[in-house]
């Protein structure tokens, strides 16, 4: 089963890790802790080295700051999306509900010399036949990436894609590029940095699973394509809402809006080991792109989420309100990170497309 709630603590809670879990749910990728010691013992000395010159040490204790530049938003024109295989042979994985795995050009494990042209697609569809432009559809990315690096998909993340096939919708599922396999690894997670940002935090890869469903997928209507998403998920669809106008609208459960301000002084010390990383956070953080979401929005949060702070959203869905976005924010008073977003969120989410009318 995919981890729910790898997205790393919101500071002060050690360095980002690919894989284990916060509070007991089961990993996404195997690693272990290595990669705090390696990064903790990187920024010790570069502390100490700081220390030896004059206000060094000033220079790591003061937030970085990101240049102008980070304030725009992405651009991904210039990348080509991939060429599409035809659909292959969908199984049934519970009843009726159905699966067709489709690989994209090339699987190499998430690192392409064009971003985005590889790695797999999962398209559910409820069970039977179905006229041309007769189905919703979500996109939806999987959880669990430190937004630092991608995600594979996984089997476990299936219990977020299922319940809106149930209730009537198509679900493309897609990956991130640069994904990091080994947390132990200080090279590799360099590597899945750099894949990531060349995919323009994944914005590359979800523009593609939408390229596909126009191109392939002709049961789906063109104007209710949704995105949606959990955890680091929840803020990759919010940032893919920014920069996708063809989206009907989007849904994030439990998402961390404010990047720079859930990664804070960790940044101190990985703008040192991830050239560029400071003004990457600011680009790929939703919140410096508010006032571009214009599509319908919403939002869950559990009140008692011990990975991101309720607070923040709580912000950010008032922030879009004054933007003059439309925002349905429902609240759950339990359930944590995870189990909220299972038994509460996407229940509530379904009923909000079905109150659009995009469930017909």
């Amino acid at each position: 089963m995919s981890n729910p709630n790898q997205f790393f603590p919101q500071s002060g809670g050690g360095f980002p890790q690919q894989g284990g879990g916060f509070y007991g749910q089961p990993p996404k990728k195997s690693g272990g802790s290595t990669i705090w010691i390696i990064l903790g013992v990187i920024g010790a000395g570069v502390v100490l080295l700081c220390g030896a010159c004059c206000g060094g040490v000033m220079l790591l204790s003061r937030p970085p700051v990101a240049s102008a530049a980070a304030k725009q938003p992405f651009t991904f024109a210039d990348v080509p999306p991939p060429p599409f295989p035809d659909r292959g042979n969908a199984e049934e994985v519970e009843p009726g509900v159905r699966l067709d795995e489709i690989m994209i050009k090339d699987e190499d494990g998430g690192f392409y010399e064009t971003p985005g042209h590889g790695g797999w697609l999962h398209l559910y569809l409820p069970a039977g036949e179905h006229q041309p432009k007769s189905l919703p559809c979500v996109l939806i990315a999987p959880a669990g990436s430190t937004l630092l690096a991608g995600m594979d998909l996984g089997d476990g993340d299936q219990p977020e894609h299922v319940p809106y096939v149930k209730a009537g919708c198509a679900v493309l599922a897609y990956e991130l590029d640069g994904p990091c396999l080994d947390d132990t690894d200080l090279d590799e997670q360099k590597d899945a940095f750099r894949a990531f940002k060349d995919s323009r935090a994944g914005l590359v890869n979800g523009r593609n699973a939408l390229e596909y469903l126009l191109a392939k997928v002709p049961e789906v209507d063109p104007a209710r394509i949704y995105a949606a998403g959990h955890s680091s998920a929840a803020t990759h669809a919010l940032l893919f809402a920014a920069h996708e106008p063809r989206l009907a609208g989007v849904m994030a459960y439990a998402p961390a809006p404010d990047l720079p301000k859930r990664m804070g002084p960790q940044l101190a010390v990985f703008r040192f080991i991830m050239p560029g990383v400071v003004d990457f956070v600011t680009q790929s953080s939703p919140r410096t792109h508010v006032g571009s979401i214009k599509c319908p929005t919403f939002l869950f949060h559990a009140q008692d989420d011990s990975n991101c702070p309720i607070a923040d959203t709580n912000a950010f869905a008032d922030e879009l309100k004054q933007k003059g976005t439309d925002v349905k924010y429902v609240t759950a008073a339990s359930g944590d990170h995870y189990d909220s977003m299972i038994n509460e969120g996407i229940p509530a989410g379904i009923q909000w497309l079905k109150e659009r009318g995009a469930i017909k």
